[in-house]
């Protein structure tokens, strides 16, 4: 790297305290606090002293644009750590929607958008709309990001929500704490590069768009040793893919193209999860409710090619809970979620008089999305649940037998998950759930699992599920 491009460190004496306690007389002059407002002059030095070690090792094509970066430097050195760690997680955001855009918008809202949200959203200004929980998980599920990478930032965009200036609170974090989220910020996101199986997946749809003549056998055979190599969600994310081109309008009078996404979605097709294969299938019927005649003729024709009818869901249920599960989502992750979540839980309950009224390939997802709701967002107002919905959620829960009760706890016990265990709030809500769930329907070991968790005495319960009691309990359970 050339001399100018290297940071030398900051000499101490720039950050003097005099300017800072004048800023403080300054405040208490008008009576305002001081106290907790910037971090103390040792702790700004720790900051700035170790900064140069981080960015030398940038790139400089990446520190070009990285003004939230700047920022952070900006807020560190007056000492507005909270301030600091939003301007990090602002720069984490616009890294990984680069990556999104490098991989491909459309595989990308593809995984993301369900339902008939998707045709909202097709291009580089729409990306703003996808909030920043979903923008990781389905991140990680493009493996744009790494599972352990997942977890990390899970962790930071939680303390932003927590501690960063964004929200009300009066924690100070302390410069080894902000330092640590810079790291992993600058490492792990601003300076890796997209998995070799996400680019596999990338350029398998680019060549399957751009080919204008008949795939030979070669093709498709060295296609098929691709896929092989692929994880099963991997390759389920290429089959949906596939089948968003297939029944897409623009490629509607290209017979040779139509031709090659159908050869190469039998073979997706084959190595894809059961799961995916419902999902899809419940899109054909979305398509007929929304008299969409063009998307419901080419489905029904990609499921007629593929064998795949009996994944076909005729059950308005399914398609209802699919749809309304999405919706609350969505409006969990939103604004006034406390009010706009309880109409769309109740009219979910409507749908559900007994656990079996649930479908079997929906029970997952209804029991995620009210977990992820009555565990709340942690917030200080009403502990972070909805007063109004979690009636609802409570609902569901106390008629769950143990076929459901074991579905929640292995939800929780998901690496994945492990945000919805720790927090201020968040352990005594899952813990309220436990004993929600309790009944004399359950035998008494899934009992004796829900009792544990119960009396777990950790502050958080991320590892409750990882001790060797817990463990010995659950054996053969699930």
């Amino acid at each position: 790297m050339s001399e100018n491009n290297q940071l030398t460190p900051i000499n101490q004496s720039v950050l003097s305290d005099s300017g800072f306690s004048g800023f403080e007389r300054y405040l208490e002059g008008f009576g305002l606090p001081v106290d907790n407002v910037i971090a103390s002059h040792d702790e700004r030095i720790r900051i700035m002293q170790a900064l140069p070690d981080f960015l030398n090792n940038l790139h400089p094509e990446l520190k070009k644009d990285a003004r939230y970066l700047s920022k952070f430097i900006a807020g560190s050195a007056v000492g507005l750590f909270d301030a600091s760690l939003n301007f990090v997680w602002n720069e984490v955001v616009l890294s990984l929607r680069k990556k999104v855009v490098s991989y491909g918008l459309d595989y990308f809202f593809d995984s993301a958008i369900g339902g008939t949200l998707r045709d909202q959203f097709n291009d580089e200004d729409d990306l703003p709309s996808v909030k920043d929980q979903v923008l990781l998980d389905t991140c990680k599920k493009l493996e744009l990001i790494s599972d352990l990478l997942h977890r990390k930032l899970c962790h930071i965009l939680d303390m932003r929500n927590q501690i960063g200036s964004s929200h009300p609170n009066e924690y100070s974090i302390n410069a080894y704490e902000l330092l640590g989220w810079l790291q992993t910020c600058i490492q792990d996101v601003f300076m890796d590069r997209i998995s070799e199986s996400a680019l596999t997946v990338k350029s398998i749809v680019d060549n399957a768009k751009r080919i204008q003549t008949p795939l030979d056998k070669t093709y498709i055979a060295q296609f098929e040793q691709s896929i092989k190599a692929l994880s099963p969600n991997m390759v389920s994310n290429l089959l949906t893919t596939l089948f968003g081109v297939f029944i897409s309008p623009a490629f509607a009078e290209n017979k040779v193209q139509r031709e090659n996404i159908m050869e190469l979605s039998e073979i997706a097709w084959e190595y894809s999860t059961e799961k995916i294969k419902y999902s899809l299938g419940e899109k054909i019927d979305s398509y007929r409710a929304n008299l969409d005649e063009f998307k419901t003729e080419q489905s029904e024709l990609f499921f007629k090619i593929c064998n795949g009818e009996r994944y076909y869901s005729v059950d308005a249920r399914t398609i209802k809970l699919t749809l309304l599960c999405e919706q609350l989502e969505t409006v969990h992750y939103g604004w006034d979620n406390y009010a706009n979540e309880t109409p769309v839980a109740r009219e979910i309950m409507s749908f559900i008089s007994a656990v079996a009224d649930i479908p079997d390939i929906r029970i997952e997802t209804v029991l995620k999305v009210f977990l992820v709701c009555r565990i709340g967002n942690d917030r200080y107002y009403c502990n972070g649940v909805s007063p109004s919905a979690s009636r609802y959620y409570d609902k569901l829960f106390k008629m769950l037998d143990q076929k459901g009760v074991l579905v929640v706890l292995d939800i929780l016990g998901r690496d994945e998950n492990r945000n919805l265990l720790s927090g201020t709030y968040r352990p005594t809500h899952v813990k309220t759930i436990c004993e929600t769930m309790k009944s004399n329907i359950l035998t008494d070991r899934c009992v004796a699992m829900l009792d544990y968790i119960i009396g777990f005495k950790g502050r958080n319960l991320d590892t409750v599920f990882k001790t060797k009691e817990f463990k010995e309990i659950k054996n053969g359970l699930f």
